[in-house]
This record gives C-alpha cells, sequence and structure tokens, in this order.
C-alpha cells in the first residue's frame, strides 16, 4: 500500500500543538490517534529530522482532536 504525504500541513499542525499545548504523550495513545509518539515527535516537534505526515496520521490528529482538516490547508 502506497503512503501519501501530507506536504506544508505538517508545520502548520506542529504549531497548532504547540500553541494549544496538547501533550504528544496523550495524543499518541489516543484510540482515534494510533501514531506511535517517536513518529509523531520526529512529524510535528523535532526540527532537524522534517518528517511530513502522512494523510493518515494527519487525518487521525485532527480526529483525535475534533479538528477540520481543511483549517490546515
Amino acid at each position: 500500500m502506497r503512503k501519501i504525504i501530507v506536504k506544508g500541513v505538517t508545520k502548520k499542525v506542529g504549531e497548532y500543538l504547540e500553541e494549544n499545548k496538547v501533550n504528544l504523550s496523550k495524543l499518541a495513545l489516543a484510540e482515534e490517534s494510533k501514531i506511535p509518539y517517536y513518529l509523531l515527535y520526529v512529524s510535528v516537534r523535532d526540527k532537524h529530522l522534517e518528517r511530513d505526515l502522512r494523510a493518515d496520521e494527519f487525518l487521525s490528529i485532527c480526529v483525535a482532536l475534533n479538528l477540520n482538516p481543511v483549517d490546515f490547508i
């Protein structure tokens, strides 16, 4: 199965999570997200690795936080 990368929104999601003080550990453990903490961290917090979120990861973050994905585009 091919993984779809969401270019351009990873930074916006990271800024949202930081501004709203979202705990990445709790988000990673949320039933809706199912994203391993390490991948979540390197995508939205680690400025050196620059890993973009995959589309399914991005959408699961939006579902877990009850956010509209369009707000990040």
